[in-house]
């Protein structure tokens, strides 16, 4: 009976990799960032907890060399990107056609149930432009886990470190947001569960009190 309270236990606390949110399916646009500037898009988490793992965006360089691209993630402020929670570090960002870079969150950074967070990315480099794809006009769709949703709107800036100004509808940062979560048992599984452990109590116990 311990061995299959411990396996149901195991099996309960099991963590699997998928994906949160993406708009990458859209139809993308390139625009050009200049050195300092910076878009932000939002997503809301639906009723899991996730770990973050890693966010990846479509880019290419914006000028005759590479450009150096910074992805964070940040709070939600009002409605606004607000303090930066991870930095994701920087990639040198090559070659003149569109492609997907992945950056991969070595910290960790837990997403919350029902919260909401801004993914954002810059162009650092000093003195050469940085091409970003992004999702300018409707229809904007999405994918992702269970109750997680994504808004047609982003925030923008000029400043490194971003201070973004408010947010507007009609453009939209694209990207992928991946990350592990605890497998949830239906509510059911537990009931079963619950049922078969009271069983095997009572049957052992109508036993002892039986024997001679």
């Amino acid at each position: 009976m311990m061995a299959a309270l411990v396996f149901f236990g195991a099996a309960a606390g099991l963590a699997h990799s998928d994906e949160i949110v993406s708009s990458l399916s859209n139809t993308l646009q390139s625009v050009s960032f200049p050195s300092g500037g910076w878009a932000a898009s939002s997503f809301q988490m639906g009723p899991q907890q996730f770990l973050l793992t890693n966010v990846t965006l479509s880019m290419l360089q914006g000028g005759p060399t590479s450009s150096l691209a910074d992805v964070r993630v940040f709070a939600d402020n009002a409605g606004r990107p607000g303090v930066s929670l991870v930095d994701l570090g920087v990639q040198e960002i090559t070659g003149f056609q569109s492609r997907l870079w992945s950056f991969t969150v070595t910290n960790g950074l837990t997403l919350d149930a029902f919260a909401t967070y801004w993914v954002g990315v810059g162009n650092v480099s000093p003195d050469v432009g940085l091409n970003v794809d992004l999702v300018e006009g409707p229809p904007f769709t999405f994918t992702g886990a269970p109750g997680t949703m994504m808004a047609f709107s982003g925030a923008s800036s000029t400043n490194n470190p971003p201070i973004f100004d408010p947010p507007g509808a009609g453009a939209a940062l694209s990207f992928q947001a991946d990350g592990t979560g605890g497998a949830v048992p239906e509510p059911g599984s537990f009931g079963l569960l619950a049922i078969g452990v009271v069983g095997l109590f009572a049957g052992s116990r109508w036993k002892w009190r039986s024997a001679p």
